[in-house]
Parts: C-alpha cells; structure tokens; sequence
C-alpha cells in the first residue's frame, strides 16, 4: 500500500535517516538510533498523536 507524506515531511525524514552514523561496535544502524533521529526532527508516528488525545 503506498503512503503519502507532504513533501516537507519527506525531506526531514531522509535527513534525519540519512544523517546517523552506523554504531561503531556493530558497524550497523541501529533501530534506536533511527527513533532517535526523528524525535530529534519531530517526526513521530500517528499513534503518538491519538494516544495524547486519549490521556486528555
């Protein structure tokens, strides 16, 4: 199923994934770093968002 994002969106999204330095341990990216990075670019998923308006 194909998913559409504003173009803004987008362009953060792969900055921010394009910008994480594999760990230097396991030479990987880690999935940690990748939450990291779009928290850091205020990117969160949609869930996020219905589970505040639910705690209101």
């Amino acid at each position: 199923m194909d998913t559409y994002i504003p173009n803004e969106t987008y362009a953060r999204l792969t900055l921010a994934l394009a910008a994480i330095e594999p760990c230097p341990f396991t030479g990987k990216r880690e999935p940690y770093q990748m939450v990291d990075a779009l928290m850091a670019a205020e990117i969160w998923p949609a869930s996020v968002q219905a589970s505040e308006t639910l705690s209101r």
